[in-house]
């Protein structure tokens, strides 16, 4: 449980940085120089996060009654954390540009990942 509410507590801190990128994304728009080196800052210590809340999750001993359902959502959460890499991948943080196609898919792989998360989470807790 604590591993779900500090990536939670996480990605609200990472939301700002995300948001700006995806509006300059939708609307044509630019990103400020600085916005790139401080999202930079930011989204790397969010995957330096994510991967110690991974190693966590993968360290945990699970009731024989649901070992199956926390692989499961050890393997949705390491996919989440790779889809974090992934878009941080896409930014272009020196060049101040933006792969929007990667960024697009890396979008899509987290909410993919965070959507198997929840389930899991909630057939574990039942």
């Amino acid at each position: 449980a604590d591993v779900m509410q500090t990536t939670e507590e996480m990605g609200g801190r990472l939301d700002p940085f995300y948001e700006k990128f995806r509006a300059a994304l939708d609307e044509n728009g630019e990103v400020a120089a600085e916005d790139y080196e401080r999202t930079k800052t930011e989204f790397d210590a969010g995957v330096e996060f994510y991967q110690k809340n991974l190693e966590r999750l993968r360290g945990l001993q699970a009731p024989a009654a649901v070992i199956g359902m926390h692989k499961k959502l050890t393997g949705a959460y390491r996919r989440f954390r790779e889809g974090c890499v992934h878009m941080n991948e896409a930014i272009d943080y020196d060049g101040h540009a933006v792969d929007a196609e990667a960024f697009n898919a890396a979008e899509k792989e987290q909410g993919d990942a965070m959507d198997e998360i929840a389930r899991y989470v909630q057939k574990i807790m039942r």
